[in-house]
């Protein structure tokens, strides 16, 4: 049976371009380079997943540009 390959990527926006924000006794701490989310804690999640943390994310920005829009 193949196994699924899991990627490490950013809880809040799913991108996995992040980088060791610090490291040591404390454990990793990553900070992403889209979003700027900076935390220990990172998500491993396959292609499906990866995608429905996109989604999420970029329908919040829609509405959060919306909500900025209505408040001119």
């Amino acid at each position: 049976m193949d196994q699924e390959k899991l990627i490490e990527v950013c809880p809040v926006c799913g991108n996995a371009d992040l980088y060791y924000e610090v490291g040591g006794y404390a454990g990793a701490v990553y900070h992403c380079k889209e979003c700027g989310y900076v935390g220990a804690f990172v998500i491993e999640a396959n292609e499906e997943m990866i995608e429905k943390i996109r989604e999420n994310y970029l329908r919040g920005r829609v509405i959060e540009n919306n909500k900025k829009n209505e408040n001119k």
